[in-house]
């Protein structure tokens, strides 16, 4: 995995707030090869108390794989970062998304994934996100980042965000804005998770009914995930699919 990619710098932020563990057993996965045969990246899973994964996912695509919903536009690479706390806790998940294209464009996308329902509990959404809506302004605006409108995301991705996700293009080499933003997003979940308490059974219960309800619409409207089904195989892919899921 490049060190300075958007995983290893999630990672490396989140490592100085909170003690991470590699997850043991899934070696066959940190270096894989696309069908071609050339290098595909891989995955690496840690752990910490309180949190059931943290995975950093850096795929490389070779010479280029075409992207439909980017007008057949060549992609080398993608990159993914996702922290899964246990869900006892009142937390939300957090994840960021890349696609890295041949001609530098680097598009994104990143959000809390709550299993909870935050127009139910205003006081949670008053104390962390109301604070945070001066940062979301000031990258909402940021002259090296274009906000994607509404209208271009899928009816099913309206449905479940959150009021900080944020889905943008960048350049590669203006990628800095981007990891800034993952710096103040990370501050923000780690705020939380020094503050969550656990709840109960019933609780735990309500949040992964809502979290496996929104991963279950976006397998079905994963555009990006035929495209990397396609470059590494069924086999490989599925081993993929477990393993973020583990």
């Amino acid at each position: 995995m490049n060190k300075g990619s958007l995983p290893e710098v999630c990672f490396e932020l989140l490592s100085r707030e909170i003690a991470l563990q590699r997850v043991p057993g899934f070696d066959d996965i940190e270096q894989v090869k696309l069908l071609s045969g050339e290098n595909g990246g891989g995955i690496k899973i840690y752990r910490a108390a309180n949190i059931n994964r943290v995975v950093l996912v850096d795929f490389k695509l070779g010479e280029g794989v075409p992207i439909p919903h980017h007008e057949n536009r060549l992609s080398v690479g993608a990159e993914i970062f996702q922290i899964a706390p246990d869900l006892s806790y009142k937390l939300p998940l957090w994840g960021i998304n890349s696609v890295i294209m041949k001609d530098g464009t680097y598009y994104f996308d990143t959000d809390f994934s709550f299993g909870f329902d935050l127009v139910m509990d205003y006081e949670f959404t008053m104390k962390y996100l109301e604070p945070f809506n001066e940062v979301y302004k000031r990258f909402s605006t940021h002259p090296d980042l274009t906000i994607v409108p509404s209208g271009e995301m899928t009816t099913w991705v309206r449905t479940y965000i959150s009021p900080v996700f944020i889905t943008a293009i960048a350049r590669r080499e203006k990628v800095q804005a981007v990891y800034d933003l993952a710096a103040e997003l990370i501050k923000l979940w780690v705020s939380m998770y020094k503050e969550a308490g656990q709840q109960d059974a019933a609780f735990k219960k309500k949040q992964e009914q809502r979290i496996q309800a929104q991963y279950a619409g976006m397998k079905n409207t994963d555009r990006m995930g035929k495209i990397l089904l396609g470059a590494f195989g069924r086999e490989t892919f599925n081993t993929f699919f477990k393993a973020m899921s583990s």
